[in-house]
């Protein structure tokens, strides 16, 4: 950084600290700066970025080591985890049921090679998957290309709930994406009117209101039941009455 660029350098650290209600004196922001010279200050603000976006180190304010580290790529401090914990990820993502969150290294160095040898040798699909684990690691440090967390979800529903549940939690995943592998995270997207619903209500009401209740159906099928009764006795008595005066006549 040039001299020129203290202060946009001030700007964006002061802003970093006050995420966390602290402060820094102008000695300390001087030595901050001399600590992170050579360094672009594009670069500075993307490393401020990264470590404020991080889960873990996100927790803390930065220091200039911290920000050292990302810059320089340091495999202990860029967010990667080390190969025996991408292994422990890795193998549960080899289980087509499990959901897991993972980097794209650990994604990538469990590959159909890997899975093949995990079925029968263990210790072989390890070392081969750590093996190509800290290639890709490698790779994109050289790279300077920041981690990446990417979501493999597996068939397993409550498996996918929880991940999914935990990652809104934690402000790893937006509730829309989230929704899309745990529909009971969905919420309403619009707030809910109050005069609407109350619109809504008394309309269901009216509705309800004409409507004849149990008792009243029981009382009309029972009337209507009764009618036709009296109008198939009406109808046998007709009938007796016509066939009696035919008899009648027919025997004068």
């Amino acid at each position: 950084m040039q001299p020129s660029d203290f202060d946009s350098f001030a700007r964006v650290l002061d802003a970093a600290y006050s995420l966390h209600s602290k402060s820094l004196t102008a000695d300390a922001r001087s030595l901050f700066f001399a600590a992170l010279g050579e360094y672009s200050l594009s670069d500075v603000r993307k490393a401020f970025s990264a470590h404020i976006k991080d889960p873990q180190r996100g927790q803390f304010p930065p220091k200039p080591a911290d920000l050292i580290a990302q810059l320089s790529g340091d495999p202990l401090n860029d967010g990667r985890p080390a190969a025996d914990e991408a292994w422990v990820t890795a193998l549960a993502g080899a289980n087509e049921f499990e959901s897991v969150r993972w980097t794209t290294e650990t994604a990538e160095a469990m590959n159909d090679d890997v899975k093949r040898l995990l079925e029968r040798d263990e210790i072989g699909a390890r070392m081969a998957f750590k093996e190509t684990y800290k290639r890709l690691c490698a790779e994109a440090r050289a790279a300077k290309r920041s981690v990446e967390w990417v979501f493999s979800w597996g068939f397993d529903r409550d498996g996918r709930e929880q991940l999914a549940r935990v990652s809104v939690e934690k402000g790893l995943l937006s509730l829309p994406a989230a929704s899309a592998h745990a529909p009971l995270l969905a919420a309403p997207q619009t707030e809910c009117n109050p005069a609407k619903a109350a619109e809504c209500k008394a309309r269901i009401a009216q509705i309800l209101g004409t409507m004849p209740s149990q008792a009243e159906k029981l009382a009309r099928a029972k009337t209507a039941a009764a009618a036709a009764d009296r109008s198939f006795l009406e109808s046998l008595k007709a009938d007796t009455q016509r066939r009696v005066d035919d008899y009648e006549r027919s025997h004068a």
